[in-house]
């Protein structure tokens, strides 16, 4: 039979010490073949919830595993009756790999009780931790864009788990380890695949290109040994990240740009902090052109997060350019955690956060400053309903089947459809 396939977002694991002998992950394989994000998760989490000896927790962003956490908090009810019976529930798009799924998953009637007890207490710091008291382990990314998920992932884990990044990962190829589990954005660059940095200040050529340097090899052999390298990027300086895999030697750009934060003591390799993503058609950090301004991932990142203490704490957000007045306006749909401190939508001006957000764009962005009011208006804030990005999550993933790793919020929203899917969200 085959299968529609897609790629595990989360991996939950049990009895870590089982990792070689296999079966060390709480939900079977064939979970992965569920076609629908909704049911995937919801079986990754009924499996889970099944076994109370969980230690660690896996995924690739740790905006999936509040999907999945708010997804149990919905169908919390229904979880514990099917964990006490043994049946799997009825959600779509399961019927093809219900067999395979069924023999994994006998009654637990003592398991259920447990969890009754415990009860669907999400609002309680370290809710988690009572739900698998063995939990010791999260490894998440969750820097740039994803970092508004820090705060409510660690009040659901609690203060006591380990949280970790993942790495720095492309989809071609694995670019750095997690260096400093307190440090979500710093990563230590691995010898996997030859990886060069140009300097996004220089010429847009190998000119301003850094490869590292071995006293002893060619840089071909680098590739697939690391004798002790000798890299000649600068401290503190920002590079975007140039691969030649070592599968096939191709070259080429990733558009990522990094921050050299250090270097590892012992063998000297770069230790970076992730920054953001880079035009590489136009040769630079801008994300944004309008009305002869330009912004960049990290210019619109933290503008909007500094009106947090006004608005309420933002959980995701994206941005478009906002067309509805005479001139174009820097628009963001912003969706937050609980209530609204304040209500954007009713009287944007009478409000603090959107001429806060002004204040942000002019100080990180002299052009900004020079073009508001002249060439563009003053930003905009359209507050989205509670789990719109959970669900744009959902619609692009079944839309494309494509993989979770590629499924991601845009911190630029330009597609027609995808922007009138968001605005018919609005609040």
């Amino acid at each position: 039979m085959k299968l529609p396939g897609t790629y595990c977002p989360l991996i939950l694991v049990t009895h870590f010490i089982e990792l070689v002998a296999g079966g060390w992950t709480t939900s079977p394989i064939a979970v992965n073949f569920i076609p629908l994000y909704r049911s995937s998760m919801l079986m990754h989490a009924l499996f889970a919830l099944a076994d109370r000896d969980l230690e660690d927790i896996n995924t690739i962003f740790g905006t999936y595993l509040l999907d999945m956490i708010r997804f149990m908090e919905e169908e919390w009810h229904k979880l514990v009756a099917s964990i006490e019976t043994g049946k799997l529930p009825d959600w779509e798009g399961i019927d093809a790999v219900r067999e395979y799924l069924q023999p994994h998953f006998p009654p637990r009637p003592d398991r259920a009780s447990e969890l009754r007890a415990i009860g669907n207490m999400y609002q309680e710091a370290g809710w988690l931790t009572k739900i698998w008291p063995k939990l010791r382990v999260l490894i998440a990314n969750a820097s740039g864009v994803f970092s508004p998920a820090i705060p409510k992932i660690r009040h659901y884990i609690g203060p006591k788990v380990l949280w970790t990044s993942l790495g720095f990962f492309a989809s071609e190829a694995f670019v750095g380890m997690a260096y400093r589990p307190s440090d979500l954005d710093q990563f230590k660059v691995t010898c996997d695949e030859f990886i060069e940095f140009l300097d996004i200040l220089g010429e847009d050529d190998t000119s301003s290109l850094v490869a590292p340097v071995s006293l002893t090899l060619s840089p071909l052999i680098l590739i697939l040994v690391d004798p002790g390298i000798q890299w000649k990027v600068e401290f503190g300086k920002r590079y975007e990240i140039v691969l030649t895999t070592r599968d096939g030697l191709w070259r080429y750009r990733l558009g990522d740009i990094a921050e050299i934060a250090g270097f590892h003591p012992a063998d000297g390799s770069p230790v970076v902090r992730y920054i953001g993503r880079r035009n590489i058609m136009k040769q630079d950090s801008v994300v944004l052109r309008m009305a002869g301004t330009m912004f960049t991932e990290e210019c619109l990142r933290e503008s909007i997060f500094a009106t947090q203490d006004t608005l309420g704490q933002i959980s995701e957000f994206t941005v478009a350019i906002d067309d509805r007045g005479q001139n174009p306006a820097v628009g963001y749909f912003v969706e937050t955690y609980g209530e609204l401190l304040i209500n954007v939508c009713i009287d944007p001006e009478a409000d603090a956060a959107p001429a806060l957000l002004r204040t942000e764009l002019c100080r990180l962005n002299e052009t900004f400053r020079d073009n508001v009011d002249k060439k563009m208006s003053s930003p905009t804030i359209r507050v989205v309903k509670s789990g719109t990005f959970r669900e744009y999550r959902r619609w692009k993933l079944e839309m494309n089947k494509t993989g979770y790793g590629q499924t991601k919020v845009p911190v630029v929203m330009w597609d027609s459809a995808s922007l009138q899917w968001i605005s018919a969200r609005v609040e």
